[in-house]
């Protein structure tokens, strides 16, 4: 039995890490990769908002809510613009819809807001930022192209918002240089980039440098990982304690500003107060529709982006060491399978899967680390299932066997009895 079921726990060995290793290959899982990085982060913000003292960003958001036509949008924009200008705000991020239409009214609020002097326009690539396409689609370079808002029928300053995410999460990644003008075959940078320009006193044109492995604008290096993106994660917490939240009332075609303060302080606090927030901020104009009202919002991720950008604060990726990774885990589930019943392997296989979850997140909040263990999560799972079954189908064909030369013993000396008690 022993033979026979080494055998077959090598066999089917070599196939569950034959299955992992081409599921690897392939990047057959990759809609569940960055995913385990996002596990529960809301539970996890709440708790790092506690422990963590909060910071007082570069970039904050400005939040408007109300659905409106683009032009209402643009109108409005203006006037909040305007507001900011006025409060000694340096740069203001304006997204702009990615079916917005240069027509004449839309050109002119463009070319009013650039003569602001703060404005840095944001071209978004899809109706949602929020995985809308597919993974493969918005990983690959190929699709990495974006229109100017206006078809340069307007000199705009501009760039592309490339944030990549999704609702709730606590893990953002970004391109900060390798998009492309679908007109011109320019490079478009990230409006992080863009804003950043602004912010520290470069010039618009001022070109970023892109290298394989990193992205710098002036002395501020982004790390690039080998799909492109440069991961950034949640990391601090905004002091939102001030600033104006405007609403959109279409019935009257007006906005209307409400200061904001989160600390929960009951001091009174006015309008005029509240504006003064912004002084010598980025603030990035948050229309709730762009996002459709999702969380994170724009402002919120781009907040931690340049943060980022300035503190040198980003995100690695550890995955080189998977393979070695996945045949470790099926030579010691085989050998645990061999020597133990088979619910010790599946509760050790369990133990495994937990722990390997647990580290990453571990990795992740504490040392800014991303090893993402979806695939060799694989092979602990079909190790942890497939292996105490062979292991159980062979004890029960021992055990049938066993049973069989039983009863062809018994059956020996039944025989054997009845011809030493026939008479001769």
């Amino acid at each position: 039995m022993r033979t026979s079921f080494l055998l077959k726990c090598l066999l089917w060995s070599m196939l569950i890490f034959a299955f992992s290793v081409a599921l690897f290959s392939f990047r057959s899982l990759r809609g569940l990769e960055l995913k385990i990085a996002n596990l529960g982060s809301p539970f996890r913000s709440k708790l790092a908002a506690k422990l963590q003292t909060k910071a007082d960003a570069p970039a904050v958001p400005l939040s408007l809510w109300g659905q409106a036509s683009h032009d209402v949008y643009l109108r409005h924009a203006l006037a909040i613009v305007k507001n900011l200008k006025k409060a000694g705000a340096k740069v203001v991020v304006l997204p702009l819809p990615s079916d917005i239409l240069p027509v004449p009214k839309i050109l002119d609020l463009l070319d009013k807001l650039k003569k602001q002097g703060i404005v840095v326009f944001g071209a978004t690539t899809s109706p949602s930022q929020y995985f809308s396409r597919s993974v493969s689609y918005l990983e690959d370079p190929k699709n990495w192209w974006v229109r100017q808002p206006a078809l340069h029928r307007v000199s705009i300053p501009w760039g592309v918002l490339s944030m990549y995410t999704e609702p709730f999460a606590a893990l953002y990644r970004f391109v900060p240089s390798q998009f492309r003008d679908f007109d011109t075959g320019e490079p478009v940078p990230d409006i992080a980039l863009q804003a950043l320009k602004r912010y520290l006193g470069y010039p618009d044109s001022l070109e970023i440098r892109h290298t394989p492995y990193y992205d710098s604008l002036g002395p501020h290096t982004i790390p690039l990982e080998r799909d492109g993106f440069a991961y950034v994660k949640h990391s601090f917490h905004s002091s939102f304690d001030g600033g104006v939240f405007a609403s959109l009332l279409p019935e009257t075609d007006s906005l209307i500003f409400f200061p904001t303060r989160w600390s929960g302080k009951k001091e009174p606090i006015n309008l005029d107060s509240s504006w003064a927030f912004y002084n010598g901020k980025i603030v990035v104009l948050d229309w709730g529709n762009l996002s459709q009202f999702q969380f994170p919002s724009f402002g919120l991720i781009y907040a931690q982006i340049v943060n980022a950008i300035l503190h040198k604060n980003f995100v690695d990726r550890y995955n080189d060491y998977d393979l070695f990774f996945i045949a470790l885990v099926v030579i010691s589930l085989s050998v645990v399978s061999y020597h133990f019943r088979g619910i010790i392997t599946v509760l050790v296989s369990f133990v495994l899967g937990v722990g390997i979850v647990v580290l990453s997140i571990w990795l992740f909040d504490r040392y800014s680390i991303l090893y993402d263990p979806v695939y060799v999560l694989v092979p602990i799972v079909l190790c942890g299932f497939i292996l105490p079954i062979v292991r159980l189908a062979e004890e029960k064909r021992a055990l049938e066997e066993a049973v069989k030369s039983l009863e062809e013993e018994k059956k020996r000396l039944e025989h054997l009895r009845r011809d030493q008690t026939t008479p001769p």
